[in-house]
């Protein structure tokens, strides 16, 4: 068995947890048994995978784990049909379409709130005391049943959650205390598990127990994708494997690799208590070969795709309609105020050119930026920014995908526009370049990394249809290399 370990499937998940997400995918399509284990506690958890095309018995997360509810199916819940609120002797007093009032004898004495993307079903209830503070708030899964109770300190701060079976049973209990002027939970406790109470201190020590019972009922190779969770997968007894998989690039200076690994990865790479990952995995040789350089351990380096493409597309014609695209996180460190600057030059100087974004902002004060940035060029008109959506492949549809960010562990993004024969322009990111990208074949990466000359070769293309057609061909024939039977392969000579 593979397991792939990861926190989350979020609402918004990063290339991390597409990477995991194409992996599990490869790996079963290529007859490998594999799961996806989770840490974080997720009660939207079975509408996001369905969102992104995953199966419930793919996933294991580890709230569910012990709360017995893995393979539990979805009965929509009413929060009119609720078996704990009769209502001979409580009324539910609508507010709005998302919100109503329980009322006891003309007092209110609780709020419910819809589940988020439903019509009536129960997403929370939060009970007032006689003081009408918040006492306790019970928390219901997509799935339709009661999955978490929150009780709360005199302050309003969270003092103990309790995860429950499908019985209403706590199975699970957080506690959260003060540590100097906050609240932080310090104390996990399994309860009347196997006939025994637990006790942690941290969540990765009770993911650390958690992944060795899984290993314990099916032993197999353990993949760690996040460094949060390289100590728990370091400290499975008795694992057929253990791989650490590094997406971004590890080091201090990605100019300057011989300068050392970042702290965040050195123990993915050098281990940790004396325990050691049988392989660190990076996207790319040549990142790798610098690896290799700095690693202390015994762990093998070695270098798979950090994704694949499942069927290039054929090679395209420059037409009337000009679409240049970016889709991947909205931040500071993908530099998506350049690929903005960069789309003015590119518009005056190809007036049909229209600018599309699609992705997620990495908070609001970068999404007011992005918005100032776009008024001040007065190209708003010309500017679409578009909604986080993984089905959405606006790529597709892409005539020239432009990329400003200055380091990249492999460049997801950019692979799959080459996979829909999208040329790419993108600065000279280390270990994307004369990787993914190349001057001339599929497109171009800029070594001089500003706004004019990124617009500068980018317009060239666009204006140049001889240019456009081969570098689209090349495009295509780069994706090839990165077929699903290329990906199976690495990642077999990886786990043999």
């Amino acid at each position: 068995m593979k397991y792939l370990v990861g926190e989350n499937v979020f609402t918004f998940n990063s290339g991390t947890e597409f990477s995991q997400f194409q992996r599990l995918e490869a790996f079963k399509n290529n007859n490998e048994d594999a799961v996806l284990l989770l840490r974080n506690y997720n009660r939207m958890l079975s509408n996001e995978l369905k969102k992104h095309g995953l199966r419930q018995k793919d996933v294991i997360n580890m709230y569910d784990y012990f709360q017995g509810t893995v393979h539990t199916r979805r009965k929509e819940q009413s929060l009119r049909l609720l078996d704990s609120i009769p209502l001979k002797d409580y009324h539910i007093v609508g507010v709005d379409n998302n919100h109503s009032n329980i009322e006891y004898k003309g007092k209110k004495i609780a709020d419910i709130r819809v589940m988020p993307g439903t019509v009536g079903l129960i997403g929370n209830i939060e009970y007032y005391d006689s003081l009408g503070q918040a006492a306790v708030k019970e928390y219901w899964d997509w799935r339709g049943f009661k999955s978490m109770v929150e009780t709360y300190h005199p302050d309003g701060s969270i003092a103990m959650q309790q995860y429950l079976n499908l019985d209403g049973k706590p199975v699970l209990e957080v506690s959260h205390m003060y540590i100097g002027k906050q609240v932080l939970p310090t104390m996990w406790k399994l309860l009347d598990y196997k006939g025994h109470d637990f006790q942690f201190r941290t969540e990765n020590q009770l993911f650390t127990f958690f992944l060795n019972e899984i290993n314990n009922a099916n032993p197999g190779t353990f993949i760690s994708d996040r460094r949060t969770l390289d100590s728990s997968v370091l400290n499975v007894e008795n694992a057929e494997g253990k791989i650490a998989y590094l997406h971004s690039v590890p080091f201090a200076d990605y100019r300057r690799p011989q300068q050392g690994i970042m702290d965040v990865y050195n123990k993915a790479v050098n281990g940790e208590d004396g325990k050691e990952f049988d392989v660190v995995v990076l996207p790319t040789q040549d990142q790798t070969d610098e690896v290799k350089k700095l690693a202390t351990s015994k762990s093998k380096i070695a270098a798979a795709p950090d994704s694949y493409v499942k069927k290039a597309a054929r090679p395209k014609k420059l037409g009337k309609e000009i679409n240049v695209v970016y889709v991947g996180r909205l931040a500071d460190d993908k530099n998506t105020l350049d690929v903005i600057r960069a789309f003015k030059h590119i518009h005056d100087k190809v007036p049909a050119a229209r600018l599309k974004l699609q992705g997620y902002y990495s908070g609001s004060d970068y999404q007011q930026k992005v918005e100032d940035l776009i008024n001040k060029l007065e190209i708003k008109d010309v500017v679409e920014v578009l909604p986080y959506e993984p089905k959405e492949k606006i790529v597709k549809d892409a005539t020239i995908f432009l990329n400003a960010s200055l380091s990249e562990g492999f460049g997801m993004n950019m692979l799959e526009s080459l996979g829909y024969s999208v040329p790419v322009v993108t600065y000279a990111a280390a270990y994307t370049k004369d990787n993914l990208v190349e001057d001339g074949v599929n497109g171009y990466a800029v070594t001089t990394t500003t706004p004019t000359k990124l617009a500068q070769k980018a317009v060239d293309v666009l204006q140049d249809e001889d240019l456009y057609k081969r570098l689209s061909q090349g495009a295509s024939e780069t994706a090839k290399k990165y077929s699903e039977e290329a990906f199976i392969n690495s990642w077999k000579q990886i786990l043999d």
